[in-house]
């Protein structure tokens, strides 16, 4: 995958670290190598256009990203990680020692990606890449494999995913098929501005499929009962900047969730930060929805185990077909130019211009 800028390409990979287990080292190394190895080949390629070549030639860029960092730290600390946080991650005895593990594994991934990437290139005659990591906004690649994104904790332990599509497209009608329940879109309302229930309402333009899904470790004893969303700013910051000091050499996708009583004390955090050259580089802010009936629909509804359970149930009697493929089969020739998810479905596309 590249990132196209206004004069270069950024060649990326992304290594989804809940699938990989914290016990084992080698399989770590396999996985950054991998993604090392995968952005270096791009490296070979020679572009047509001048400008690209000349930067391409002048500071060749790739970057290892990964996603899923929460989901890794829980099955490598455990529930005593999650009640840190709870806390504020403050520097505790036992918080310099989840922090200096963190650091352990954070140094030696991007450790593994340096010398993967610069031995490749020495082997073959390519200029070294002077930064090799990142960590890419992963928002629906995180949930091909049910990580959370990028380093975010997840929205919460179980949630329902409401994906946005057009009305009738090929990949929302196999959901249906499947057992996903399909509502009408936050743009879709009546004459009166209430919101429409019938997905096949003639006014009904675009379609949410409701997916259920519980992260990996939400069967953990304890965990479920943590409150996500009360994981103070400040908390989200510690966090970001342990991602970028040490794995990140180029700049780290992050959104820190916040509540106006958390405004002044996270800009004074981000300016001593600045002051004091811990890496900080740059976060986007986004206010915490907490009136989930002020905000209908949202694309990540926060539930309960018995609600998480319900729900699966529900999909399983709504289930027409064993097979997403083959019900995918019924709906999509292979013709179809535009197909799938929109673009962007976050909460942060949903805020009014």
């Amino acid at each position: 995958m590249e990132i196209i800028g206004s004069d270069f390409f950024c060649n990326l990979a992304e290594v989804h670290l809940n699938r990989l287990d914290p016990n084992n080292p080698q399989e770590q190394e396999d996985a950054f190598r991998a993604g090392a190895i995968s952005v270096a080949t791009l490296l070979h390629h020679q572009f047509i256009e001048p400008r690209y070549q000349r930067s391409r030639e002048f500071d060749p860029i790739v970057g290892v990203s990964f996603t899923g960092l929460f989901d890794f730290c829980v099955s490598a600390f455990g529930v005593e990680w999650l009640h840190w946080w709870v806390d504020g991650r403050p520097d505790t005895v036992r918080g310099i020692e989840f922090k200096q593990r963190e650091k352990e594994y954070l140094t030696r991934w991007r450790e593994i990606v340096e010398n993967t990437v610069w031995e490749y290139c020495d082997r073959h005659n390519l200029k070294r890449p002077n930064r090799c990591t990142t960590v890419q906004p992963s928002g629906t690649k995180s949930l091909l494999t049910g990580a959370s994104p990028g380093w975010h904790p997840p929205k919460a332990a179980r949630y329902i995913r409401r994906i946005t599509f057009r009305k009738n497209d090929p990949v929302a009608l196999a959901c249906l098929d499947y057992g996903y329940n399909i509502v009408p879109s936050q743009s879709d309302k009546d004459d009166n501005g209430n919101l429409l229930d019938d997905p096949f309402d003639p006014r009904c333009s675009e379609w949410l499929v409701e997916i259920p899904v519980a992260v990996s470790w939400a069967h953990l004893p304890g965990a479920d009962t943590i409150d996500i969303s009360q994981f103070s700013a400040l908390a989200q910051l510690d966090f970001y900047l342990q991602v970028q000091k040490h794995y990140v050499r180029h700049n780290t996708s992050a959104t820190i969730e916040l509540r106006e009583s958390e405004i002044e004390a996270l800009g004074t955090r981000i300016y001593e930060a600045i002051r004091n050259d811990e890496g900080y580089i740059s976060v986007a802010i986004l206010a915490r929805f907490d009136d989930h009936q002020s905000f209908p629909r949202l694309p990540f509804e926060p539930i309960d185990k018995d609600q998480y359970d319900r729900a699966c149930n529900e999909v399983r009697q709504r289930r027409k077909t064993a097979s997403f493929h083959s019900a995918l089969d019924r709906y999509d020739t292979g013709y179809l130019e535009e197909s799938g998810p929109a673009g962007c479905d976050s909460d942060k596309c949903l805020l009014p211009e």
